[in-house]
């Protein structure tokens, strides 16, 4: 037999769980106070080429790979090869090798740090309002200078890649472009 009080708590239960629901995200362009969806179902992210003079071959892939990945997994919109209402376009400008962390005594660095670069051109073909944004993204990634750099320059690539695309998510439809 169920009391009273047992069925009060049941309801409030189902209240609160009914009462939940899950996030529910907009492709909005950014900036404050602006409520216009975007009105777009496509994305055209293209090839971007590596144009610093020592970055690896496969660096520009992984970057294009790595920022359609994240436009596929974190918007509702179909990736198109042509044609897209939004537009990602660029190229890999800086990629380096600086020293951090000098040792005492010596000329040696302890500590190196791998700089990557890259300008992307942005921008909505349905809102001409929005116009067309350029804008320079950097990030880097510390790594012990004693490592043989080939060994583990794809997993270094792999998270500059991590923060410049997430970066470029941000910027296009967070709000700062």
């Amino acid at each position: 037999m169920i009391s009273k009080s047992n069925n009060v708590l049941i309801f409030l239960i189902l209240f609160f769980i009914v009462g939940c629901a899950l996030p529910r995200f907009s492709m909005k362009p950014g900036g404050a106070g602006n409520d216009k969806e975007i009105p777009g179902k496509t994305i055209q992210v293209d090839f971007f080429e590596n144009k610093s003079s020592l970055a690896s071959s496969t660096v520009s892939t992984a970057f294009t790979e790595g920022l359609r990945d994240i436009m596929l997994s974190q918007t509702p919109l179909e990736l198109v090869a042509n044609n897209g209402d939004l537009l990602f376009e660029g190229f890999i400008s800086d990629y380096r090798i600086s020293p951090l962390a000098i040792q005492a005594g010596s000329e040696t660095a302890a500590q190196n740090r791998l700089t990557m670069s890259i300008n992307v051109s942005h921008s909505y073909a349905k809102i001409d309002s929005l116009g067309f944004h350029n804008m320079l993204f950097s990030a880097f990634v510390d790594y012990n200078a004693k490592d043989n750099f080939s060994a583990i320059e794809e997993e270094l690539i792999k998270e500059l890649n991590y923060q410049l695309t997430q970066n470029v998510y941000d910027k296009a439809f967070g709000g700062d472009w």
